[in-house]
C-alpha cells in the first residue's frame, strides 16, 4: 500500500490523480414550465435556495430539491417587457443573510434601465414589495435593444452591472467608446444599507470618476465572476460578423477598453471616430467565432463545484441559436485558453448560474426550463452534513461514496460549521483518487479507512 500525504493551506490530501480528459457536457431537466426564466440565482445564506428570473418581472423561490416554493416578487408596474427589456437581472447583497437586501436591474415604463433595491419581508421567500429604492436610472430610450446586461457583487464588495451600448448597428453615437456615458460599460457601485438617499457612492479606484469601471462593449447580456479567482468572464454580443468572449484578471478591470465600436472581436469595425490610438490600448477577447445566421453568445461561468471532476476549471458558455457550447480551459501561468466546442440541445440559453455549493445550471429562454449541466468522468462526493458517513442526507446530492472508491474520483470532508463526519463504515480509497479534508473541518474514523 502506498499513502501520500499533502498538508495545503490547512487541508489534508490523499491522492494519486491521473491526467484528465475533456469533458463532455450533458443537461437533466429540473424544472419546467416556466414563462421566459432570464436567470439563475442563490441568495448565498446557506438555505441552498435557488431564485429564477422571469422576463415579466416575477421572481420564482424554489428548494434545493427543486420544489416551488412560491413567489418571491412580482415587479407589476413600472417595467417594459417587450423584444430585449424586461426584468434582466437579480442580485444578492454578500451579507443578504443579516440585512436581507437584493438588488434588480430591469428596463422601466419608458425603456429606461433601472438598478433598484428592495428588502426580504418577514417571511423568507417573499420579498417585501413596498421596500423599493431606486439606486440609479439610465437613459435607453432610442432603441429597446442593447440593454446589457447582469448584476454580480465582487470580492470587493462592490456591485458591479454590464450595459449595452443603446442599441442601433455600429453604435451610432458612440456611445460605448464615451467614457461619459454610462452605456455599454461595466458599472460599479459601492452600495450601501442606508434607508436614507443615496444609496450607494462611486468606488475610489473607478478611473473615471463615475460609476464607469470599464467601456468599449456592445451588448454584454451575462457575464460572470470567477467563484475561486475572482477573474471576469464576459460574453459581449458582436454586430454582425463575431462573437466574442473576454477574460479579465480581477486585479485589471479598470479602465479597459473591449473595443466596441472601433472594433468587433479582433476585426476593425469603424475607426472613423474616437479610435485612434494604438492596438495596444485595447483588450482582445479571449475568444471569438463567426457569427452564425442568426447568432448571439451567451456568456458563461467557471465551473467550481465539487461533484464533476473533469469539467473543474473550465468556463462554459453558449451561442444563444445554434446551441454550440464553448468550453475554455484558462492557464494563469502561459496566460493562454484552449477552446472546445459542443453542441447541446435546447437552444435559447439566457442564463448559466451557479447554486451555493457551486453547480452549475443551464436557463432557457426559450423552452422555459431550467437545466443541471453534468459532465462525465470521475464524480466528486462531498460530505456537508454532520454524524456518520453512512447517512445519505449527510452527502451533497444525497449520494453516499462507494465503499471502494475508485481511481480518479474524489471524496471531500466539509461538515457544518461545528459539525463532524465520522466514518462508521469500511472504506477504500484506489490508488488514483483523493479524499480531502478542507481545513478546520473534523473527521474521526471509527470504520477501516484504507488508503492504496
Amino acid at each position: 500500500m502506498k499513502l501520500f500525504f499533502t498538508l495545503l493551506a490547512g487541508c489534508l490530501l490523499l491522492f494519486a490523480m491521473p491526467l484528465q480528459a475533456q469533458p463532455n457536457l450533458s443537461l437533466t431537466l429540473v424544472i419546467s414550465g416556466l414563462s421566459q426564466p432570464m436567470q439563475l440565482v442563490h441568495p448565498g445564506d446557506g438555505t441552498n435556495r435557488i431564485f429564477i428570473v422571469l422576463k415579466s418581472g416575477t421572481i420564482l423561490v424554489y428548494n434545493r430539491a427543486y420544489q416551488l416554493q412560491g413567489t418571491f416578487l412580482a415587479i407589476t408596474s413600472g417595467i417594459t417587457t417587450s423584444g430585449e427589456q424586461g426584468l434582466l437581472s437579480l442580485a444578492f447583497h454578500p451579507d443578504y443573510r443579516n440585512n436581507g437586501l437584493f438588488y434588480v436591474y430591469y428596463s422601466n415604463g419608458i425603456g429606461d434601465l433601472e438598478l433598484a433595491r428592495y428588502h426580504v419581508s418577514n417571511d423568507p421567500n417573499v420579498a417585501d414589495d413596498q421596500s423599493k429604492v431606486i439606486l440609479k436610472t439610465i437613459s435607453h430610450q432610442a432603441a429597446a435593444n442593447h440593454n446589457g446586461g447582469e448584476l454580480h457583487f465582487g470580492k470587493d464588495g462592490y456591485l458591479y452591472l454590464s450595459t449595452g451600448d443603446g442599441g442601433g448597428a455600429g453604435d451610432p453615437p458612440n456611445n460605448a467608446q464615451t467614457t461619459s456615458i454610462l452605456l455599454g460599460k461595466i458599472l460599479r457601485f459601492a452600495v450601501n444599507t442606508s434607508n436614507v438617499a443615496p444609496y450607494y457612492t462611486i468606488p475610489a479606484g473607478n478611473p473615471f470618476g463615475t460609476e464607469v469601471l470599464a467601456y468599449g462593449l456592445r451588448n454584454p447580456f451575462r457575464w460572470s465572476f470567477d467563484r475561486v479567482t475572482y477573474d471576469m468572464w464576459i460574453g459581449d454580443v458582436g454586430q454582425d460578423s463575431w462573437e466574442e468572449i473576454n477574460y479579465r484578471h480581477r486585479d485589471s478591470l479598470a479602465g479597459v477598453n473591449y473595443g466596441w465600436r472601433c472594433y468587433e472581436g479582433n476585426v476593425p469595425q469603424d475607426l472613423s471616430v474616437g479610435c485612434t490610438g494604438p492596438a495596444t490600448d485595447y483588450v482582445w477577447p479571449i475568444h471569438t467565432y463567426p457569427t452564425p445566421s442568426p447568432g448571439a453568445v451567451t456568456g458563461g461561468t467557471v465551473y467550481r463545484g465539487n461533484t464533476y471532476i473533469a469539467f473543474r476549471g473550465y468556463y462554459v458558455g453558449a451561442d444563444f441559436y445554434s446551441g454550440t457550447w464553448y468550453k475554455i480551459k484558462y492557464d494563469s501561468i502561459s496566460h493562454t485558453a484552449t477552446t472546445t466546442t459542443q453542441v447541446i440541445s435546447p437552444t435559447g440559453l439566457s442564463d448559466f448560474g451557479e447554486t451555493e455549493d457551486g453547480e452549475l445550471f443551464a436557463v432557457s429562454l426559450t423552452s422555459g426550463a431550467v437545466y443541471r449541466i453534468k459532465s462525465d468522468g470521475a464524480i466528486g462526493y462531498t460530505f456537508t452534513g454532520d454524524g456518520n458517513w453512512d447517512v445519505a442526507t449527510n452527502w451533497m446530492n444525497e449520494v453516499i461514496p462507494p465503499s471502494t472508491l475508485p481511481a480518479g474520483a474524489e471524496i471531500i470532508i466539509d461538515p457544518v460549521t461545528n459539525g463532524e463526519c465520522i466514518l462508521n463504515v469500511p472504506q477504500t480509497v484506489s490508488s488514483g483518487a483523493k479524499i480531502t479534508v478542507q481545513s478546520n473541518k473534523k473527521f474521526r474514523v471509527n470504520g477501516n479507512l484504507t488508503v492504496q
